[in-house]
């Protein structure tokens, strides 16, 4: 038993050290010409209304031409003041359009269907895609459109980090940071996994090749389900980290909305290819392995866990550093504790027969 449970936790390693090596092979992106050309940006909405005048905000002090920009926010059925707000806007930016959604185009559902409803609307070749709870950096279009605009280039993802003042925003930050990092590191290594649905942009050539929303199956990771449907179409697709396309997302402030959000997630990642199968179930195995291994030989499983605590800390570092960003406090001090709790709690509240509840919509 200790050998196969010592062969899990190396093999847990070996794939950490897999990543960093994916990504320390990565050239620094630098901001490449661009053919400027009109862009559509699009923001599902649905009771966002504590946060969508930051993100319009954010979206108007994008450093591109304001008369090749079509802002369009799709609001979803919101019982708040969201299309109050949006339409303040409107008097003053020409730029910015609400669409009101109160039907579903095909099969098409939740955000995929907002989506969908305003592809149909707007007419820009370039879409790009971000959440009501985004602030998008000044350099956002221009640092993804022109790897977009490369030959037979689908889909581009950007990375979003997550910044908060709290433990559990503190944790969110690193959470998402380490998660970028395994779709940058594993993409570099050949292993396409998905984009980044709050910072994402494609063609629409790629779009419509895919049939749209309306006649995809429906998905509650709707950015995995387009992801996979243009790499199906023979279209290149590309995940970039670099300071001008990093976009900041408010946290999750309450405990179970953000277990919520983590069910959705496992929910959508049982479609992701088997090798992504296998790194999770090895993530997922890696602290029942450490106990098990710590009743059988101690001294190994202390050494195997300051290993892993190394090269987590280290890619940490690393993509901060890559980012230009500070490091939140928690990852010095806490961070693993956090990792450990979130970690059951995931587990245990996915495994919960409860619904998952996104937006006041429930999924079974």
């Amino acid at each position: 038993m200790e050998i196969a449970v010592v062969f899990l936790l190396w093999l847990f390693i070996c794939i950490q050290l897999s990543v960093i090596t994916g990504f320390i092979s990565i050239r620094r992106n630098r901001l490449k010409p661009i053919n400027y050309t009109k862009v559509a940006i699009l923001v599902p909405a649905r009771n966002e209304a504590q946060n969508i005048s930051d993100c319009l905000n954010a979206l108007l002090q994008l450093n591109y031409p304001k008369e090749l920009l079509e802002i369009w926010v799709g609001d979803d059925q919101s019982s708040d003041d969201t299309a109050l707000i949006v339409k303040g806007f409107l008097e003053k930016h020409p730029q910015v359009h609400l669409c009101q959604i109160d039907n579903n185009m095909g099969s098409a559902r939740a955000k995929g269907n907002v989506l969908a409803q305003l592809i149909a609307r707007c007419k820009a070749e370039y879409i790009f895609v971000t959440d009501a709870d985004i602030a998008v950096g000044k350099n956002w279009i221009i640092g993804l459109l022109p790897i977009l605009q490369l030959p037979q280039m689908g889909m581009v993802s950007g990375t979003t980090l997550v910044k908060g003042k709290g433990v559990l925003e503190a944790g969110q930050s690193l959470d998402w940071t380490l998660g970028n990092g395994y779709l940058i590191g594993l993409n570099q290594l050949g292993l396409k996994s998905t984009a980044v649905g709050n910072n994402m942009a494609f063609t629409r050539k790629a779009y419509l090749a895919t049939g749209g929303y309306e006649n995809l199956p429906f998905s509650v990771t709707e950015d995995f389900q387009l992801f996979s449907a243009i790499c199906s179409k023979g279209f290149k697709t590309e995940n970039i980290l670099d300071k001008a396309s990093l976009n900041i997302s408010k946290p999750q402030h309450d405990f179970i909305k953000l277990m919520h959000q983590r069910k959705r997630w496992m929910m959508g990642a049982q479609a992701l290819p088997w090798y992504w199968a296998v790194v999770f179930g090895i993530q997922a195995f890696f602290y029942l392995g450490v106990f098990i291994l710590a009743w059988l030989n101690l001294n190994l499983a202390l050494k195997i866990w300051a290993m892993k605590w190394v090269l987590q800390q280290s890619y940490l570092l690393l993509i901060h550093q890559r980012l230009n960003e500070k490091m939140p406090w928690l990852s010095f001090f806490g961070y693993e504790v956090y990792s450990f709790f979130m970690h059951l709690a995931m587990i245990g509240f996915y495994l919960s027969p409860a619904k998952m509840d996104w937006k006041g919509r429930k999924y079974p």
